[in-house]
């Protein structure tokens, strides 16, 4: 039994099921957003989940002494406790369909303790100079069980109304024709969810992020094994300086795209994968200073080739048209959510490259931020915080591959972390491509 508990518990056993992880993420995401949840509820049996809870927590008693380790498994099998926890104790999602005048009621049951909604007013505002939708409000009256006074109350995506055990979302809305007026007759569409494992997997996610800001303090401290030639002193060649002048120009003309952008869309420019690459682009040139600044180390070829190859699709293969931002993105999630995504996805593909092992770890953490933030910010917006979207899927599973990386890392020899770090860069890449198959396999983030 001793030698069970060993083989159960033990890194590589911990890192093998990561990879294998990984790989079914990626199944999970090539199903779809509907077809990835229905698998899991149905066929691949919640307690499989619970058991790989489990699985985690046993892995948590054999990681006392690392921290890191320890508060990653912890993080992982309390999120994952918190999903299970939704589909054994939580109620039902339910959806009221109002006009104004009419009353719906949120609870489990007609006897259940809840409250009515009488919706009162909704209302659709829209971009001037594009006249497409801004945001959609629903204004309606609330009286909550046993109480006797009315209270308004405002309902519109990103800021759902949370009472008695109970999230209520902005969810849609229905458009028809009056048949006596010939005008517009508005039906929003309200989601009601109660998240019982929302704790559960809140702390989680706190946790998840704590073990991974361990990992990347350990990898700070680490010596770089694999980096570019150190920096040499004294005056550059004619060509090396050149370089770097166009260099340079390159970085001042991505900051006044970034700039430019930002001012006519009114926005951070993130919305979609044209910004996004933007994004990186301008960070490139700002890690190669901070090699040479702090690790005394040349970056300038590998940061150079790495910066070409995110301009190429930018310039030539992606539509560059600005839009404003819809409801959904309107949100303070917004900016650290993608934010933490461009730079630790930059900091992970360098590493892939032989530049700034060191940084390992901080990608990871970025990696960690971005899926915590992005999970509390669907379920701020959506009402839940994992809906197995494919874009969600390549993440984790992305996630997934680093995590076992960390695990085996003090025992992988070179040639088997440059595979890691390939593996990771791959998979970092399909990540971002997997947007423009999002027509094919439609999901949450189709729109990014």
């Amino acid at each position: 039994m001793k030698r069970v508990w060993e083989i159960l518990s033990g890194r590589r056993t911990a890192a093998a099921l990561l990879v294998v992880s990984a790989v079914l993420s990626v199944g999970l995401a090539c199903l779809g957003a509907d077809g990835a949840l229905a698998f899991m509820k149905y066929y691949a049996a919640i307690g499989t989940v619970a058991g790989l809870a489990v699985l985690c927590l046993f892995g948590a008693a054999r990681t006392c002494r690392r921290p890191a380790l320890l508060a990653l498994h912890l993080g992982f099998a309390l999120a994952l406790g918190g999903w299970v926890g939704n589909e054994f104790l939580g109620e039902p999602d339910g959806y009221l369909r109002l006009r104004a005048g009419q009353e719906g009621r949120v609870a489990a049951s007609e006897t259940a303790h809840g409250f009515n909604l009488e919706l009162q007013d909704f209302s659709i505002d829209r971009w001037e100079d594009t006249g497409t939708v801004r945001q959609y409000t629903s204004r309606a009256i609330l009286r909550e069980d046993g109480e006797n006074r009315a209270e308004p109350v405002s309902i519109s995506v990103n800021h759902p109304l949370v009472r008695a055990g109970w999230w209520v979302y902005q969810s849609s809305y229905e458009e028809l024709e009056n048949p006596h007026t010939g005008r517009p007759l508005y039906f929003t569409i309200l989601s009601c969810v109660n998240d019982v494992g929302l704790p559960c997997a809140a702390l989680g996610g706190a946790l998840l992020m704590l073990g991974a800001l361990g990992f990347a303090w350990t990898s700070l401290r680490a010596s770089d094994s694999v980096s570019a030639p150190a920096r040499r002193d004294g005056a550059a060649p004619g060509l090396v300086r050149a370089a770097r002048g166009l260099y340079g120009l390159a970085f001042a003309g991505v900051v006044a795209m970034l700039v430019h952008r930002g001012v006519a869309t009114g926005h951070p420019p993130m919305q979609n994968l044209y910004e996004f690459l933007m994004c990186a682009a301008a960070l490139i040139p700002v890690l190669t200073w901070v090699s040479a600044k702090f690790d005394r180390r040349d970056t300038l070829l590998v940061d150079a080739a790495l910066l070409v190859l995110v301009m190429i699709p930018v310039g030539f293969v992606m539509d560059g048209s600005a839009k404003r931002l819809m409801p959904a993105l309107q949100s303070p999630f917004f900016v650290p959510h993608v934010g933490a995504y461009v730079l630790g996805y930059i900091l992970l593909v360098r590493a892939a490259f032989g530049v700034g092992r060191r940084l390992v770890g901080a990608g990871f953490l970025l990696l960690t931020v971005g899926l915590v933030l992005g999970a509390a910010w669907g379920k701020v917006c959506w009402g839940h915080w994992w809906q197995f979207d494919p874009k969600e899927m390549w993440s984790l599973a992305t996630w997934f591959v680093y995590a076992a990386y960390f695990h085996l890392r003090p025992r992988l020899s070179p040639r088997a972390t440059n595979v890691f770090l390939a593996v990771g860069a791959v998979l970092v890449v399909l990540t971002l491509t997997w947007v423009n198959l999002s027509r094919i396999f439609p999901g949450m983030h189709s729109y990014a």
